[in-house]
């Protein structure tokens, strides 16, 4: 059984169906350390948190209750187990203004940056968390997605902002989400609702699809 295979055999065992490998070769050494490979993990986000429109408690989207964001914390702690059993090395403390979690998950091939500049797939929209674990391990990597594919014509989370803070550009590499998103308006909104919106999320037809309702 080759590695990629085995990981996301063990990863299924334990409920996780999203999981990207990245090629970071074309990212600054700094960054990620000499080591090769990434592997990035998604937790969707649950349906009755969608549906609210709003996010004041971040584990009601994960999981309903519990440790926050518990099923992503397990993945990644079973992740690095695997790893670390094969003497490969598992690093998970990382960080860089040149190197964010949805930019390794658009190289992973997972999805790409939406309308709302949020990692956006087309099983779940935007509404998914991500973790990675950087390693030397000799994965095979996905094909990296560099455009939007968000639809042409679907501004579905723009008319849903309450402050008209996404500007309907399309994503596409070495664009910057500046150029469609007013960071300061988002961020100034989501400090009067507990560092949580979510709305845009909520409102994108590909989360309705993928988590089953309108």
């Amino acid at each position: 059984m080759d590695l990629n295979r085995e990981l996301l055999d063990i990863l299924k065992q334990e409920g996780c169906d999203i999981v990207g490998f990245a090629n970071l070769r074309e990212l600054p050494e700094e960054p990620r350390k000499k080591l090769d490979t990434g592997v990035i993990i998604g937790v969707p986000y649950i349906p009755a948190g969608m549906q609210m429109k709003r996010a004041d408690s971040p584990v009601r989207f994960m999981n309903g209750g519990g440790e926050t964001f518990e099923p992503l914390e397990r993945y990644n702690r079973v992740t690095v187990e695997f790893l670390k059993e094969r003497k490969y090395k598992a690093n998970i403390k990382y960080s860089s203004t040149q190197v964010t979690m949805k930019m390794l998950a658009t190289i992973a091939g997972i999805g790409w940056i939406g309308r709302c500049a949020i990692l956006t797939t087309k099983d779940t929209g935007p509404a998914l968390r991500l973790t990675a674990v950087l390693t030397n391990a000799p994965f095979t990597c996905g094909e990296p997605i560099t455009v939007s594919q968000c639809p042409v014509d679907c501004t579905a989370c723009a008319n849903a902002c309450p402050v008209q803070a996404i500007k309907g550009g399309l994503w596409k590499r070495g664009v910057h989400r500046d150029e469609f998103l007013d960071v300061e308006a988002c961020k100034k909104h989501r400090s009067k609702v507990s560092g949580y919106c979510c709305v845009c999320m909520s409102a994108c037809p590909f989360t309705k699809r993928g988590l089953g309702y309108e």
